[in-house]
Parts: C-alpha cells; structure tokens; sequence
C-alpha cells in the first residue's frame, strides 16, 4: 500500500509541477528522438550518425562552448526548428510540432532539462 501512495504522490506532483518532476522524463525523449544520432550520452556518436553529412554535435560541451552557461534558450531554439542557422543539418527534424506535451510542460522542455544535466565540467 505504502508504494502506491507514493506513485501517486509522484504523479500528483508531475500533474502540479510538470514533466521536470518526473524523474527520467527528459532522458526517455531524449532516448526515444535524440540517441539514435547523438548517441546514448550526447557525445555525436549515435548508431546513426556515421551515415550523416554533417555529424551530431556533442551535446555534453553546449555549456562550456558557451563560457560556462548552459544556453537553454538557444537549445530550445534548436529543438524547435524554426529559425536555425542555416548550417544545421537537414537531417535534425524539427520537433516544434510533433512532441506532444506532457503533464504541464512539453517534452522539449524536457529534452532541454535533461541535456543541462549532462553538460561536462
């Protein structure tokens, strides 16, 4: 009994605060939209990416690539689509219109939690 009140309690806390309060949210949109080219650990090593033009970035240096500072705006930005910079590869769909949202906030927003927990020092 005690574990069901505590995955309700869990799903209750999701509903009020959103996907970030579940843990491993991120990681499992990230597994399911992002490794198959960025790889298992967001280092651009994906199963995929040898069969790219342009090779995945790694995800794991976007803070230190930006003086120290996660850029969650940019990377958000990213994610979405429009508005990328032109030298983005055609082969990163655009995510903007088919992640559906989660509880409270949408799977991007996610996404982009997760991929600041992974920055490196």
């Amino acid at each position: 009994m005690k574990s069901w009140i505590g995955v309700t309690g869990a799903m209750a806390l999701a509903v009020v605060t959103g996907c970030a309060a579940v843990p491993g949210a991120g990681r499992t949109v990230y597994d399911q939209n992002c490794a198959v080219c960025h790889g298992p650990g967001g280092h651009g090593d994906g199963d995929f990416a040898a069969q790219l033009l342009t090779l995945p970035p790694d995800l794991t240096v976007l803070a230190r690539n930006n003086g120290g500072s996660f850029p969650e705006d940019r990377v958000r930005a990213v994610i979405e689509g429009p508005g990328r910079a032109d030298h983005f590869s055609g082969a990163m769909p655009e995510f903007g219109e088919t992640l559906p949202r989660l509880t409270g906030a949408s799977q991007i927003d996610a996404v982009v939690h997760y991929l600041e927990t992974i920055q490196a020092n």
